[in-house]
């Protein structure tokens, strides 16, 4: 088996794995409560638009790590999702 092979075999299992969970985990969320629902949506919304903020206003990626090191395990990430996914640029972040 090619390198190549094995690695796209690697690729569908996950996409596989990463599709049921997404299924499972919408139909959980789909069974919550309609408010209980809503307040999800506006706690991960603002936590999307605090993420957003600090990116823009962080000057660096050094400031942007000290920034992130004092929020949360879930913030942190969701500001280096934005980082890289935004503002790759802006703080020489550069996916492999």
């Amino acid at each position: 088996m090619t390198h190549e092979n094995q690695d796209e075999l690697i690729t569908n299992a996950i996409n596989t794995i990463t599709e049921k969970l997404s299924k499972v985990l919408l139909d959980e969320f789909l069974n919550l409560p309609p408010e209980v629902q809503m307040n999800i949506v506006l706690i991960k919304s603002a936590q999307l638009l605090l993420s957003n903020i600090l990116c823009h206003v962080a000057t660096n990626r050094d400031e942007l790590e000290k920034i992130s090191d004092a929020q949360g395990m879930e913030l942190k990430e969701l500001i280096f999702n934005c980082a890289f996914s935004a503002f790759s640029d802006k703080f020489d972040l550069h996916k492999h």
